[in-house]
């Protein structure tokens, strides 16, 4: 074998166990597994649209992939799209049995100028092949229309809540002032299809990256923002068309999660 080869074949090596331990990563750690049966696609009954303050996740886990690697840091302060969730929250790895191992799933095809929108949403690419898995498969729709969802909502939230956690740097930000910022931007009931959720940033969070969720606790910092919306299999039938105003007034009201926390 050429000295070329050689170093060719390393390289892949390398990229291919890199990746593996990613997804290992995101599927032991990022979301909690409902345990008992395969669940079964279009059973949803409503989705949560999940969105991490960047800098919130690098104070919590800082063994993050995605903030060891400095892309969350790169990405600014910023919303990182966690993922488009069916709910109740049993609707994970439809007609796809939870223990297979992650290196036996094959790779989510999604065209490139998705991929490119994911790569400066997510915290880490490998990611996005877990939350299909996980969550994708209960969708209803393809991994396209699926991905496509999530970056578009993703994008109109943000113009929404970046400004309000920009303003918000180094100080107390409620879920009450949250809930009240959507009421003046998509209409009266809006608040009500909003979750706060705080966590502590005092070290517990580990490589695991969950920390453990706190109310209005001074260590606790404001965490992820959670939009309740329709079944995604309800939203409109062009993914760049959806209008997060009116698929809000669509979902279902939830609780409004932790009272308050501090924004990094």
């Amino acid at each position: 074998m050429k000295r070329g080869d050689t170093a060719v074949f390393s390289l892949s090596a390398v990229l291919a166990a890199i990746v593996a331990v990613g997804v290992a990563y995101s599927l032991l750690v990022l979301d909690r597994r409902p345990s008992g049966p395969t669940a079964a696609a279009g059973d949803s009954t409503s989705s949560l649209l999940v969105l991490t303050w960047g800098p919130s996740l690098c104070k919590v886990a800082p063994s993050n992939p995605g903030c060891r690697s400095g892309h969350v840091e790169q990405l600014g302060e910023s919303f990182v799209l966690h993922g488009l969730w069916p709910q109740p929250s049993t609707e994970q790895f439809c007609d796809v049995p939870s223990r297979v191992a992650a290196r036996d799933r094959a790779p989510v095809s999604l065209p490139p100028d998705l991929q490119t929108s994911l790569a400066a949403m997510m915290s880490d690419p490998v990611i996005t092949t877990h939350e299909w898995y996980a969550h994708g498969t209960c969708s209803g729709v393809a991994p396209p229309e699926y991905f496509g969802y999530a970056t578009t909502l993703t994008e109109q939230a943000g113009k929404v809540l970046e400004p309000l956690f920009d303003d918000a740097s180094g100080r107390v930000l409620s879920a009450r002032s949250i809930r009240q910022t959507f009421d003046a931007q998509f209409g009266g009931g809006a608040g009500k299809r909003v979750g706060l959720a705080c966590r502590d940033a005092g070290g517990s969070g580990g490589a695991g990256g969950r920390g453990s969720e706190r109310g209005s606790d001074g260590g606790s910092v404001v965490y992820e923002v959670r939009l309740s919306l329709p079944p995604v299999v309800e939203l409109p039938t062009t993914p760049g068309g959806v209008s997060l105003r009116e698929v809000l007034a669509k979902g279902p009201a939830i609780p409004a999660g932790c009272g308050q926390g501090r924004v990094p």
